[in-house]
Order: structure tokens, then C-alpha cells, then sequence
């Protein structure tokens, strides 16, 4: 279960989201103004959505404001029914653990050497 789906059992209303990005700010030490300027947008737009009077933000600041909240940007995605595809794993990599370019194009290089090695384990299996 993600943190929104915790937080707020599945409720996708703007008030639920706005209490959602309110926690998420106040967990991130930083004011309305602060956040709205990391974001890029008026500090209103942000009070707008956390009292949930902004009922349709576009997946562009919902984005924005996972990446300065540091987020998934599918759990704040989810909450205007966008149902956001998986990640490419070198950029799932970068993001989730904080690795670096050549780190994470290795821990891919390493999947597919191990699928690759699985695949041909199988194949050989069917002939046998």
C-alpha cells in the first residue's frame, strides 16, 4: 500500500490530495511560499490545492511537486486517475536509491545479462 493509498484509503477528492501534499510539506520543513517557489507557481495555487479548491492540477505540477517533496509521482498521479507506466529501470534506479548514471546502466547491465542467462536456462530445458 503507498503512502496516499495509507493516508487516505483510496480517496482520490482534491480535499484528499491537498491533505495529502499539506503532510508531505509539512513533513519537508517547508512553508507554503517555500514549496511554491521550488515548484515554480504562486504560493495561492498552493493553497488552493492543499484547502482543495484546485480540483483539477495538471500532471505536470503534480509531477514537480513529487520531485521537490521527493515522492512518487504515481501516488500523486493516481489521485487525478493517471495511471502512470513503470519507470525505465536505469531512471527507477537514479531516483529510488540515488544512484549514480554508470551505477545504475551496471545494475541494468546485470538484469539482462541474468534474464538473458534464464532465458537461454529455459530454452535449453524445452529441448531437453
Amino acid at each position: 500500500m503507498t503512502k496516499a493509498e495509507d493516508n487516505n484509503e483510496h480517496d482520490t477528492s482534491p480535499t484528499a490530495l491537498g491533505a495529502y501534499v499539506r503532510a508531505e510539506r509539512e513533513r519537508a520543513g517547508l512553508s507554503i511560499r517555500q514549496l511554491a517557489g521550488l515548484v515554480g507557481v504562486h504560493a495561492s495555487s498552493i493553497m488552493r490545492l492543499e484547502s482543495g479548491q484546485h480540483t483539477s492540477p495538471s500532471p505536470d505540477l503534480l509531477q514537480r511537486l513529487a520531485d521537490v517533496l521527493e515522492l512518487d509521482p504515481g501516488e500523486l498521479l493516481a489521485f487525478i486517475g493517471v495511471k502512470p507506466s513503470l519507470p525505465e529501470p536505469r531512471i527507477y534506479l537514479r531516483k529510488k536509491y540515488g544512484m549514480s548514471e554508470a551505477e545504475a546502466q551496471e545494475i541494468v547491465r546485470l538484469i539482462e545479462e541474468r534474464q538473458a542467462k534464464k532465458q537461454t536456462e529455459g530454452n535449453k530445458q524445452k529441448r531437453e
